[in-house]
């Protein structure tokens, strides 16, 4: 007679996941309950609480945590890990109080757990795990209870293999981030001042452990998520974060020492990193500096360079230009041209899509153009963006223009946005050609259908129906108006007027209101800065 094959937890293990994909979840908990013990360990009903949270049925998970003590099976660190990682997916937590009473009970049991691993199985380097550590930081920043962070870290041991590592450091500056976040939508100035400087302070307790540790190490995401969470504090936190760029990345300010090379920390998370600190705090010439810095340092037959800057870091340059223009600087326009034929050309040479700018980047180009009332640059950033040959233009503007066959996803549609530009461009040169110019671009774009568009934010279409009247009026008062012309241009200001009071009271896009603070901001932020610096040097030396 033959032997009955006994059931191995390995294949109970795939029996529960095949009935969990076939949508049978309660059914799986019922076969793995009725099963022999001899069935079932502990990576069984690990797989089945992975199941449940996958499915978002996080009490349901928790429970099955109790039930598998219950039957005696002593969780281990996957589990924890598992559980841990599992609710952290949770976003609303108003919503789930429950589940964060539960993640405390949690962190209480892995506290014990380790301990209890610490005595008996001290060599078990697999159990002494940080993971499930890390996913309950995320899980106290994401619910809100911030101190409680700093209680846990200062829970851990300072040295040895639950010493905090980088993956604890990203995530306590990762829930800095997201307090500063709440306090921005808040409004509230001192609460984002303090968690800044709570991401000082953590900095400053990461080299303590670095010292202690040699393993440890630090990586481009710890830096970057360090460098956010330093953006939104006060000038002081700020200057804390250029100390870092200088020192982890190597970037270094105008009349700093500049390095040969660039830090194997530099990369495109810890670039944009940099560059939005230096826009927030509105101090655009170092953007611009340090984005020229790695552009000049890129070398092209490195593969791994050629994606240390993408789109994103052009649009911050190019906000960065828009923003110095508030300040009379000269020649930003033809920069701003140059920074995107650069991005094309480079592009085109090494396939690299995501350095392909987007309708964010040319938008901000035009704003650039617009604030230096540069037509002819205007003109050439057009063409870039829609393969348009806009220098066409005759006066007369009876012949259309024609259009470049470029790759696929090459020429962008010409939207609101553009049309606005162009024409408050030619108005801000205060050239009658130039508006003669615009015009034929607009009429060539079906400027009515754009205006009509109602999927298009209300501020641009009051802006183009604004500017269109205004461009029609000085075309009228020049004269030279065929007909035609005339009956075309009178049904746009007829469209336009009802755009404008359709859309009275539109909020103004942020980036519309950016400027360069004034220069007298600036240098008050720095003295500020200076005076802290001297302050704190002189009470270290008393």
């Amino acid at each position: 007679m033959q032997k009955k094959r006994l059931l191995k937890p390995y294949d109970l293990s795939i029996q529960l996941k095949r009935l969990c994909s076939e949508g049978n979840l309660d059914g799986a908990i019922e076969r793995l309950k009725s099963t022999p013990r001899d069935a079932q360990n502990v990576a069984v009903w690990n797989t089945m609480i992975s199941e449940c949270l996958s499915v978002e049925r996080y009490q349901l998970s928790y429970d099955l945590f109790v039930d598998m003590k219950r039957r005696g099976f002593s969780p281990n660190s996957i589990t924890f890990s598992t559980m841990l990682s599992g609710i952290s997916l949770i976003k609303d937590w108003p919503k789930y109080s429950k589940q964060l009473q539960n993640a405390h009970s949690l962190y209480e049991s892995y506290l014990k757990h380790l301990e209890s691993v610490k005595f008996h199985e001290a060599d078990n380097s697999k159990e002494l795990s940080l993971q499930p550590l890390v996913a309950y930081i995320q899980i106290l920043g994401d619910a809100g209870d911030y101190h409680k962070i700093f209680d846990v870290y200062f829970a851990m041991d300072q040295e040895g293999p639950l010493a905090p590592d980088r993956f604890i450091f990203t995530a306590m500056f990762k829930a800095i981030s997201a307090r500063q976040k709440r306090s921005v939508t808040d409004g509230e100035t001192s609460t984002r001042n303090d968690a800044a400087s709570d991401a000082k302070h953590v900095w400053m307790q990461m080299e303590k452990v670095m010292q202690r540790n040699p393993d440890f190490f630090l990586d481009p995401g710890l830096i970057a998520t360090a460098i956010r969470a330093l953006t939104r504090g006060s000038p002081n936190d700020q200057s804390f974060a250029f100390t870092i760029i200088h020192d982890q990345l190597g970037l270094s300010k105008p009349g700093e020492d500049m390095p040969k090379r660039l830090s194997s920390n530099l990369n495109a998370w810890t670039l944009d990193a940099t560059l939005q600190l230096c826009n927030s705090m509105q101090k655009h010439r170092l953007t611009v500096h340090f984005t020229r810095q790695v552009m000049d340092k890129i070398n092209w037959d490195k593969v791994w360079m050629r994606y240390l800057i993408d789109a994103n870091h052009i649009q911050k340059l190019l906000r960065a230009y828009a923003g110095l223009v508030a300040l009379g600087s000269l020649n930003e326009s033809s920069e701003a041209l140059g920074v995107l034929e650069w991005s094309i050309q480079n592009d085109v040479i090494y396939n690299l899509p995501k350095l392909t700018p987007t309708a964010q980047s040319y938008h901000l180009a035009f704003m650039t153009c617009c604030r230096s009332a540069d037509w002819p640059t205007a003109v050439r950033v057009y063409e870039l963006m829609t393969g348009i040959e806009a220098s066409q233009f005759e006066s007369g503007g009876s012949r259309s223009p024609t259009v470049k066959e470029r790759s696929r996803g090459k020429n962008l549609p010409t939207d609101v946005e553009t049309i606005s530009f162009l024409l408050r461009t030619a108005l801000a040169a205060n050239n009658i050609s130039y508006v003669q110019h615009a015009m034929w671009l607009a009429d060539f774009a079906c400027v009515g259908t754009l205006l009509s568009d109602e999927h298009t934010a209300a501020f641009y279409r009051s802006k183009l129906a604004s500017t269109l009247m205004e461009a029609t009026k000085r075309l009228q008062e020049a004269g030279g108006l065929t007909q035609e012309q005339e009956k075309t241009w009178s049904s746009y200001r007829s469209l336009a007027r009802q755009v404008l009071k359709s859309t009275r009271g539109s909020p103004t896009p942020g980036v519309e209101e950016e400027r360069l603070g004034n220069i007298r901001t600036l240098v008050d932020m720095d003295n500020y800065v200076a005076f802290e610096m001297a302050s704190r040097s002189t009470k270290s030396r008393t």
